[in-house]
């Protein structure tokens, strides 16, 4: 008990020793500690209080602004807050990305982004006006199905078997088109003709219309394109779809099989976008968005939501998310590395 009064007395006496500023700096510290925690208690409760934005990396009209919006009217009601869309285009979506991680990390600037903005970019030697690893992701709004179509006379195979025997017979004969260098249909026909042991002969092009003018009059013999895209013309047998590029079937096309299906079990790459927040917003708002809009994901009207748009839902909660990015990641850079595709 002396011992322990001796400790307290010494211990006491050390405190009494330090300079008075020294003193008054370590009671500003405790302070502020005790502030910055009580602040982020109150602004988790309080979260949201105004209307939030989230911003997407390409223009209105398009499949991800679809996506985009039917997030944003769901997570409306959900959150008692408005739920603002916001458009800025351009850069491959770093424009967008760039802007969310200027704004302040509190939660009410979201980011729409995909593998683009996440992986692609920056393996294409891309200037970023941001770090992809800057963010912190929420949930999957849903994912895209490419479809692998041929021109019925330019490649007359019926099933993926046939396909790529033929290509195995005329290595470097069947052309395909993509909407660009380092492109995700570029970038995916490339890891599947690896997966085979094929070469394929690659036709770039500036946007979806010229693409698809060329694909039909059988200029060139297949692609890799988003299923919204082609599913009228699949129908009326002007193109052969063989597999879907999602992990599971898409049910506008039930019939066609999936790429894993077909002996590709890496292939599960459909094209997905998520939702992002700043790497420095709290946690409690981080874990009230994340539980928020996993329960609107979860509901039917959210399932019928992407259904109308041809798209897919994507079940990827947080636990899991970070084990498939560095996959993806891993795969999407050395598909650049081997095509050597990089930005002009």
């Amino acid at each position: 008990m002396t011992s322990m009064t001796h400790r307290a007395s010494h211990a006491h006496a050390d405190r009494r020793a330090l300079p008075a500023s020294r003193r008054s700096l370590l009671r500003s510290m405790v302070a502020l500690s005790f502030t910055a925690l009580a602040a982020g208690a109150v602004q988790a409760q309080d979260f949201p209080s105004r209307s939030l934005r989230l911003v997407v990396p390409f223009p209105a009209g398009g499949a991800t602004d679809a996506v985009s919006r039917l997030a944003a009217e769901q997570l409306s009601p959900a959150l008692g807050q408005q739920v603002v869309v916001m458009n800025k285009a351009g850069a491959a979506g770093g424009i967008a990305s760039e802007f969310v991680a200027n704004e302040p990390a509190d939660g009410y600037t979201l980011l729409v982004a995909g593998q683009g903005q996440m992986f692609i970019n920056r393996a294409l030697g891309q200037k970023l006006g941001y770090d992809p690893d800057g963010f912190n992701y929420i949930g999957m709004l849903g994912a895209f199905p490419n479809v692998l179509v041929t021109h019925p006379q330019s490649i007359p195979a019926k099933t993926i078997d046939e396909f790529i025997k033929l290509a195995k017979e005329q290595p470097g004969g069947l052309s395909y088109g993509s909407n660009g260098i380092g492109s995700l249909a570029h970038l995916t026909t490339e890891v599947l003709a690896e997966a085979a042991g094929v070469k394929f002969l690659h036709v770039p092009y500036q946007g979806a219309a010229p693409q698809m003018t060329d694909l039909l009059s059988g200029r060139i013999g297949f692609s890799v394109i988003a299923t919204q895209t082609v599913v009228s013309h699949i129908r009326e047998g002007k193109l052969n779809a063989l597999a879907v590029s999602t992990g599971k079937r898409f049910a506008g096309l039930p019939d066609v099989p999936t790429l894993v299906e077909s002996g590709f079990p890496t292939l599960d790459v459909p094209v997905w976008f998520g939702i992002f927040a700043a790497r420095e917003t709290p946690a409690p708002v981080l874990e009230k968005l994340r539980n928020t809009f996993a329960t609107v994901a979860a509901t039917p009207a959210y399932e019928a939501g992407l259904a109308k748009i041809s798209a897919q839902p994507l079940d990827l909660p947080v636990d899991r998310a970070e084990a498939r990015f560095e996959a993806e990641k891993k795969m999407w850079v050395d598909a650049v590395e081997r095509t050597g595709a990089k930005v002009n």
